[in-house]
């Protein structure tokens, strides 16, 4: 049988939500049956070089110099995505891009361009950090809505930000929630010991954040509740898992106020089912999200959950998930979370049956798939 050609696009491949979808679909798509390649302009990480290598799954970087500016990205993204469009002839049956804004929809404008029949965008954001990228945003949502066949988003919220009004208010989109192998994050006691044994975090309450450091993660205010939280809990301990642009400067930050002590920067980890065992409150005062991945694994793990209001409703699927103003001050939030450490975690199989499930995600994608085909 033929293989389906499906090429996964991104512009900047590094350790996020995006790229934890990506590789998900890599490891969980039948590759009797898909012949899947990811095309990204920049790679700023390794980490998912062995895991895709292993599964046979080939990573083309349009652009090897890392370009940390968008606009300059795109001057030379764009015309090497061009190139590779037509160096590869009849290469992919579907591409699916994987966005946060519609700048971005200027690639699928050169795949249409391109003879590219399948351009399926995926919305995995629901706004921007400043108002010169909205406004830059909602103009690009004008001139180039028109470049996507098929729609897909994580989220309600997801799909307003980036959709045209039409496909938007007639739903003429396909949810495909951020899944999970949920048992490997379900809660373990046994795990939760050992992994604050090797710490040495048994004698403290720990709060802890897996995300990215950039501005829409909202490090700052974090860094002022936990503040808070040491005033009146002096053992607490912060630990951050991730990376980003913003991680020299908050390491500054850190050590001006006098926090070094307290706050663990841990990196990127593959551990991080393990480390969702041993935090005692995870925390995530985000700005927007489209939907995180975390905080489906966090709720997987029974692990207590503070996240801003400003995150999408349709995360909310447990007792675990708390959502708090970002108009509260660092000392209500600092409050909530002290309380929010006392909840007791149960180890029950709470995703199973819903879109928040691996299982479930890859059916509802091989199905899209089959029927665009189709």
């Amino acid at each position: 049988m033929k293989k389906i050609k499906l090429t996964l696009f991104e512009d900047k491949f590094g350790v996020g939500g995006i790229e934890t979808f990506i590789y998900n679909i890599c490891s969980h798509l039948d590759r009797e049956k898909y012949d899947i390649r990811i095309v990204v302009v920049n790679k700023i990480t390794n980490y998912y070089d062995d895991l895709l290598k292993s599964l046979g799954v080939r990573l083309i970087v349009l652009v090897p110099k890392i370009e940390l500016n968008p606009l300059k990205r795109f001057k030379m993204g764009l015309p090497a995505f061009n190139d590779y469009l037509k160096k590869e002839e009849n290469m992919c049956d579907i591409m699916h891009f994987n966005l946060s804004d519609s700048i971005d929809l200027l690639y699928v404008k050169v795949a249409r361009k391109n003879g590219v029949k399948r351009r399926v965008v995926h919305s995995h954001n629901s706004s921007a950090t400043s108002l010169s990228k909205k406004i830059v945003h909602y103009i690009g949502k004008i001139f180039l809505d028109k470049e996507p066949n098929y729609y897909l988003a994580c989220s309600s919220q997801a799909a307003k930000w980036l959709f045209p009004k039409k496909v938007y208010r007639q739903k003429d989109y396909l949810f495909v929630r951020n899944a999970i192998d949920a048992n490997k994050y379900k809660f373990n006691e046994t795990i939760r010991k050992s992994v604050r044994k090797k710490y040495k975090w048994n004698n403290n309450v720990i709060y802890g954040e897996v995300a990215r450091f950039n501005k829409q993660k909202n490090h700052k205010f974090l860094l002022e509740i936990f503040q808070q939280i040491l005033r009146r809990q002096p053992s607490a301990k912060l630990v951050l898992v991730g990376e980003g642009e913003l991680l020299p400067d908050l390491k500054k930050q850190v050590s001006e106020i006098g926090l070094s002590n307290s706050v663990i920067f841990l990196g990127v980890s593959n551990n991080v089912p393990n480390l969702l065992q041993a935090f005692d409150v995870f925390m995530l005062p985000s700005l927007y999200e489209g939907l995180p991945f975390v905080l489906a694994e966090s709720q997987a793990a029974s692990l207590p959950t503070l996240i801003s209001d400003s995150v999408t409703k349709e995360v909310n699927l447990t007792n675990y998930l708390t959502y708090f103003s970002l108009k509260s001050s660092p000392t209500d939030w600092a409050k909530m979370a002290l309380r929010l450490s006392k909840q007791a975690r149960h180890g029950d199989s709470i995703l199973d049956n819903t879109g928040f499930n691996i299982n479930v995600m890859v059916k509802t994608l091989d199905d899209f798939y089959n029927d665009i085909l189709n």
